[in-house]
């Protein structure tokens, strides 16, 4: 019986001593809107300068997944302080450009094709001198594509949710969190 009794308390101490769990959440200064992070600027930027920031947290420039991702973040993006009330004055950037591949739109952080492409009414219209995508509401929301240093608006990074795991560790009565 003594055995039996060191033996379960032997486990239970091992068990104890160190409980693992995994965080999820978002980089310093994000907000996780369904899987993603943002970081909404309402600085106003030329293109090239928004997407230099993004990269310098680690995201690029928001592009949406599908329709239901557009319009949650939409949603979300307005409670944040961004209005989308003045049709192409209130437009953000994307992080889709033409840059490079003569009028064909891609992805900017690895030239990957659009999974959904929702253009505004008329969009694109000119390829070739307008190379840079934002978003707006104009007649509906969507895309238009513009010159990337002429025009300065606000912009949103995206990142990918954080998920780390963390263990407690039981030393000397003590709970000590290490990340890993």
């Amino acid at each position: 019986m003594a055995h039996l009794l060191k033996t379960f308390l032997w486990l239970f101490g091992l068990f104890t001593a160190a409980l693992s769990q995994v965080k999820i959440g978002c980089p310093h200064g994000f907000t996780l809107i369904e899987e993603k992070c943002y970081y909404v600027s309402l600085e106003k930027e030329n293109w090239f300068n928004a997407h230099r920031r993004c990269f310098t947290l680690n995201s690029t420039l928001v592009v949406f997944d599908d329709e239901k991702d557009m319009k949650v973040v939409t949603a979300s993006l307005k409670v944040l302080g961004l209005p989308f009330s003045n049709g192409w004055t209130d437009s953000i950037w994307t992080g889709i450009t033409s840059l490079g591949t003569n009028g064909h739109f891609v992805l900017s952080h690895d030239g990957g094709p659009l999974a959904y492409a929702q253009w505004a009414p008329n969009q694109p219209n000119n390829a070739t001198a307008h190379e840079c995508v934002a978003y707006a509401n104009n007649n509906g929301f969507g895309y238009h594509n513009t010159q990337c240093d002429f025009h300065q608006f606000p912009f949103v990074c995206q990142a990918k949710k954080i998920e780390s795991e963390s263990y407690l560790c039981l030393r000397k009565n003590q709970f000590v969190e290490i990340e890993l």
